[in-house]
């Protein structure tokens, strides 16, 4: 009698937990900016060193900041990363001319630690697709871990841009509004180390 009273509190308990944890606050919401690329594009290490441009690009009637580069090519940044980052940017393939033929770029984002780098994210596109969203998650690289030796809010990542031709003509390779996001509180606690590091 007992250990069936102790089994009906014990799922009673329970299901209690599970209604609770089912009832919190809603995750919060990856949509801060917290790094715009375009705005700190003289901080890029560009290879080749020449054939980038900071511009606004036009692709289906929509106007976005961009940084265009040559392909093959790479851009480096060094910075430290919020917590719960995304990186998300709108890429496009820009034909060398009228009337050239279709060109593919493979559009690629990595990570380093100036020791070992780590491909997050490709996608391969040809001039036709317009604009096409990018995403990457970068949470890993930034928080509290469960370890004394890995801290990867004191690390300066090197986040890189790069493109590859496929197959095709000559083109250029648009990044449309490359930026990091993260949530509101995440993005505050990012300010703060930011100013700590400066």
């Amino acid at each position: 009698m007992t250990s069936a009273i102790a089994t009906h509190r014990y799922s009673f308990f329970i299901v209690l937990l599970l209604f609770a944890a089912g009832c919190g606050p809603p995750p919060a919401t990856v949509a801060f900016r917290a790094v715009e690329l375009t705005h700190i594009y003289d901080r890029a290490e560009r290879r080749p060193a020449t054939g980038f441009d900071l511009t606004v690009h036009v692709a289906d009637g929509i106007a976005r900041p961009a940084i265009v580069m040559p392909v093959p090519a790479r851009a480096i940044w060094s910075l430290p990363l919020p917590r719960h980052g995304v990186f998300r940017a709108f890429v496009a393939v820009d034909p060398a001319g009228a009337g050239a033929p279709a060109t593919a770029v493979r559009f690629r984002l990595g990570i380093s630690d100036a020791r070992v780098y780590e491909g997050l994210a490709d996608r391969t596109l040809t001039a036709e697709r317009g604009w096409t969203e990018f995403r990457a998650d970068l949470s890993a690289f930034a928080g509290i871990k469960w370890s004394l030796f890995y801290r990867p809010d004191r690390v300066a990542w090197r986040i890189v841009l790069a493109t590859d031709a496929v197959g095709g003509g000559p083109s250029k390779a648009v990044w449309g509004s490359p930026q990091i996001l993260t949530d509101i509180p995440s993005a505050r606690e990012y300010a703060k180390r930011r100013l700590q590091v400066h």
